[in-house]
Formats: C-alpha cells, structure tokens, sequence
C-alpha cells in the first residue's frame, strides 16, 4: 500500500485535498479520503478501473480529480492493466514510435483532466469507434 496525495478542483477553480491508499497487490483497490473526512473503498479488476469508480463518486460532489489517469488522451493498455494493475497508462498521441507512460495517481493541472464522460468520449474518438449509449459500467472495466 502507497499514500497519495492529490487535489480535485470545483468548478469555480477552487481545490481541495484528497488522499488516496492504493493498494496494487494481489488484492487491487483503493481508499480515498474525501473532504468530509469519511473514507470510500473502491475495488475493480485494475487500479485504473478504480480510479474510474473513485472519480465519479467525485464527480457526484461535482469535483474533478487533478491526476494523470483523468486527462482525456490518457488510458492504459491491455499490456500495462495486466503488468502493473493499470497503475501506469499511456497518453494517446497517435505518433508512431511516440510513447509516454505516466503515473495515474500522479498530478495534473486542472487544465488537463476532464470527466469521466468526457475521457470516454474522447477515447473513443481517438480509435475512430462509435461512442454506445450508456455504457460506464464497460467502460469502468477497460
């Protein structure tokens, strides 16, 4: 188990501090400590997986994560899900021979990350795949 440390932000800009236990063994899941203080469990087949769960009952809050694994051009392989738990991803560019592995738990700008709707779509886009209606469950199991 690691501790994370992370911002989410509001809408008006404004941040706060969340804490996440990642737990990437043989039983994969995360904690993540919200604002409140309370504490919510998350366990997925991977740890990208929960990190999809976990940004939603963020998002439901209406506070978008400032990580690495929410930006919209990133999304781990089958490759890395099986090797690290999809602790790492790669940020789809779509040059050849151009390939940057990240971190998902590690920061990102505000700037950069989206929802988890809008990382779908725009994954999506990027394989040229219609985008099928109401599919997050799916989805959370890349």
């Amino acid at each position: 188990m690691n501790t994370v440390h992370l911002l989410a932000v509001r809408s008006d800009s404004s941040t706060v501090p969340i804490s996440f236990e990642v737990f990437g063994g043989e039983e994969v899941g995360l904690r993540m400590r919200l604002p409140s203080g309370d504490w919510r469990s998350f366990s997925d087949p991977n740890l990208f997986a929960c990190l999809i769960s976990a940004r939603i009952a963020l998002e439901k809050e209406e506070l978008l994560l400032c990580c690495q694994g929410a930006r919209s051009d990133v999304l781990p392989s089958g490759l890395q899900q099986q090797m690290d738990n999809g602790r790492s991803a790669s940020v789809l560019t779509g040059l050849p021979g151009d390939v940057e592995v990240v971190d998902i738990f590690d920061a990102a700008e505000p700037s950069q990350v989206t929802s988890v709707e809008e990382q779908r779509t725009a994954v999506f886009r990027f394989f040229g795949l219609p985008l099928p209606e109401g599919d997050e469950v799916t989805w959370r199991r890349t």
